[in-house]
């Protein structure tokens, strides 16, 4: 786990108010069109999937702001025949944890980083992101998810 500061990066989305009771109904969807988008867009993809979160905090009820993503080269094109957009991410400064294996665990890198946090102290931002460094939906225990949570 280590405090670090990814640097602002354009990314092609899709965002949404949610919570964590109805996400999965966006789980291999979004990040599919997202790619077929992007690439009948012919937008450069430089990066994993991103989900992040605004405002979640653990409990399914909450409503939180969604934004599945692909990191992208700097592009100043107009989308205009998409349900997507292109935005710019400004930096952000978090602690990290890479997440070896099922995501049913993923709970448990949460754990971890908060904990690590607050023996550290800073204040958290409330902004997590997930990037789903390798998805493999046949053998789980193969996924590499890196976790950030935001810190002010």
């Amino acid at each position: 786990m280590q405090i670090r500061t990814i640097q602002p990066m354009q990314i092609f989305c899709f965002e949404t108010e949610t919570t964590l009771k109805d996400i999965s109904q966006y789980i291999r969807v979004i990040a599919r069109q997202l790619y077929s988008e992007a690439v009948k867009n012919e937008l450069e993809i430089t990066g994993p999937v991103y989900w992040i979160y605004d405002g979640a905090d653990g409990q399914p009820d909450t409503k939180f702001r969604l934004t599945i993503a692909l990191p992208i080269s700097q592009n100043k094109t107009l989308i205009t025949n998409s349900d997507f957009k292109i935005k710019t991410l400004d930096a952000f400064r978090c602690m990290s944890h890479r997440h070896e294996g099922c995501w049913k665990s993923l709970g448990e890198a949460y754990g971890l980083l908060i904990f690590e946090i607050q023996v550290k102290d800073p204040e958290m931002s409330g902004q997590n992101r997930e990037i789903y460094l390798n998805m493999d939906f046949e053998n789980p225990d193969a996924n590499i998810t890196e976790v950030q949570i935001g810190l002010l």
